[in-house]
């Protein structure tokens, strides 16, 4: 469950790991401008409280993976309802790391034929046919 979760999070957001502090830099562009005021912040307000976190005046929601300080931090929710970034546990930091590493993995292989960049068309293409073989081959 806390893989699907992670997973479900990293795919929303930039990837990078802890010993690849500089990748982590691009982290900090994800969030909401807290001043953003078309953003429906009545979702995420209860009684006063923001259900969530705030880092550079954006605001992340719970469970968002943000990295400070070179270390990959969680949105929880503390007792007191404020939004608070705790350092992932042990599990969580290997599980993160682990689907980070499969993504750098994967990322050349859906963005380049050979040394030949590809296009967003041709990436939706190459998965397509890759899908179909699979279901074919399982037929």
């Amino acid at each position: 469950m806390k893989l699907i979760r992670l997973t479900l999070i990293l795919l929303c957001m930039t990837y990078g790991t802890a010993p690849y502090a500089e990748d982590f830099a691009r982290l900090t562009d994800g969030g909401i401008s807290v001043s953003d005021k078309n953003f429906p912040w009545q979702l995420v307000v209860d009684r006063g409280k923001i259900l969530g976190c705030v880092y550079d005046n954006k605001f992340y929601s719970l469970g968002a993976i943000l990295i400070l300080e070179s270390l990959p931090r969680k949105c929880e929710l503390a007792s007191d309802r404020n939004g608070l970034w705790e350092q992932l546990s042990e599990t969580e930091l290997l599980l993160f790391q682990e689907s980070i590493e499969k993504q750098q993995a994967a990322q050349p292989e859906a963005t380049y034929i050979g040394n030949e960049p590809i296009n967003d068309d041709e990436a939706r293409l190459i998965r397509y046919l890759r899908s179909a073989k699979k279901q074919a081959e399982s037929q």
